[in-house]
């Protein structure tokens, strides 16, 4: 959505439901930043400008210590849902969730979430 020239709202009508703000913030996070795990398909920024992005953002979004920390996790978990959600929807016959799984959107959302977990969650090997 717009105000004036300027989008000020941003809305997934294919998943839009009621929610947590992080589950959201974490959603918009990972397509904006963005947060791709790396290959040849999608744009994918090197883990330190990653980092700088993500700050950025949830310095934007005024996010806390606590939604800071929780971050990766949330966001991970906001992706599998997703791709729950596609398999529940692809299963009941809605065509445009049949064509992402088709087209290996839930392959995509699996690997990233696992990316993020690994690249931003919580450090145990000192660096």
């Amino acid at each position: 959505m717009f105000r004036g020239q300027l989008p000020v709202v941003f809305i997934d009508f294919d998943a839009a439901h009621p929610g947590p703000r992080l589950w959201d913030v974490a959603y918009t996070a990972y397509r904006f930043v963005p947060l791709y795990a790396p290959d040849a398909v999608e744009p994918t920024l090197p883990v330190p400008e990653a980092c700088r992005r993500l700050t950025l953002f949830a310095d934007a979004y005024g996010l806390s210590e606590e939604e800071r920390a929780a971050f990766p996790a949330v966001a991970a978990a906001r992706l599998r849902a997703l791709v729950e959600s596609m398999y529940t929807q692809a299963a009941a016959g809605h065509p445009a969730f049949s064509r992402h799984v088709a087209d290996g959107h839930d392959r995509r959302y699996l690997t990233d979430a696992q990316w993020i977990e690994a690249a931003f969650g919580p450090r145990t090997d000192n660096r």
